[in-house]
């Protein structure tokens, strides 16, 4: 502390008031006088030089900063942030941060402003959505009918969605292939030949027939009891009467 003191300018010297009755100085009194003023303010100079120098070893002494220390524990938590209360907005000064409905959405005021929240004044916090369409399916495709966008239709196998309203002629433009049915692949070589299969049982055979004169019929009876058809033999008599008259 005394270091610096030393280097603090000095207060001017309260210049001498000249009084008539002393005798002017001689020529070497005014030379003694500026040596003395001379030597003073070197030694001044000098003090405030060593005080520098001093200061500057000390830093080189200190050495380079340490490292940073681990950080502190945390904080306790603070209060919850909450958004202002929402103002209908009305022609008059909103200042900044409070927030506004205004045309089916929510704004915030980034300055002070008169301006309504179509201005740059504000941001936009929220604004209302629309309602979206979904895809509908709409069968077939026929040129008479009238599509709209994301309807979906099938033709020829495939399926395809519009991609805007009135999208035209199926395929096309304005329609977005979904599917399509696959080409034929070539055939594949032919299988190698099965092993022969077991023999199977032995087929009925006729065993008798039961004759119906009236209407000239004769039914076949099978070894396993069933019927194997019947034959119609009136075409045959009648055949046979008129090639004998």
């Amino acid at each position: 502390m005394a270091r610096w003191e030393r280097m603090r300018p000095r207060a001017e010297p309260e210049p001498r008031t000249c009084k008539l009755d002393i005798a002017t100085p001689t020529l070497a009194e005014i030379d003694q006088r500026i040596a003395d003023a001379i030597a003073t303010e070197h030694e001044h100079m000098t003090a405030i030089l060593v005080g520098i120098i001093a200061h500057l070893q000390d830093e080189r002494a200190a050495g380079p900063p340490g490292p940073a220390g681990p950080p502190g524990p945390s904080g306790p938590a603070g209060a919850p942030g909450k958004l202002p209360v929402v103002k209908l907005w009305t022609d008059t000064v909103f200042y900044q941060g409070e927030v506004v409905a205004f045309d089916g959405g929510t704004f915030q005021a980034l300055r002070d402003t008169g301006q309504p929240p179509s201005h740059k004044d504000w941001i936009c916090l929220a604004v209302a959505g629309r309602d979206a369409r979904s895809p509908q399916v709409r069968g077939t495709f026929k040129d008479t009918n009238a599509y709209r966008h994301l309807d979906i239709v099938t033709l020829n196998g495939g399926s395809f969605i519009a991609k805007r309203d009135d999208p035209g002629a199926c395929p096309g433009d304005g329609w977005q292939n979904l599917t399509m049915p696959g080409k034929h692949g070539p055939p594949g070589p032919r299988g190698e030949k099965g092993p022969k299969g077991e023999q199977g049982p032995t087929g009925p055979i006729i065993a008798a027939w039961e004759i119906d004169p009236v209407s000239y019929r004769a039914r076949a009876i099978m070894s396993d009891g069933s019927e194997g058809g019947t034959l119609d033999l009136r075409p045959l008599f009648e055949q046979f009467h008129a090639e004998a008259l």
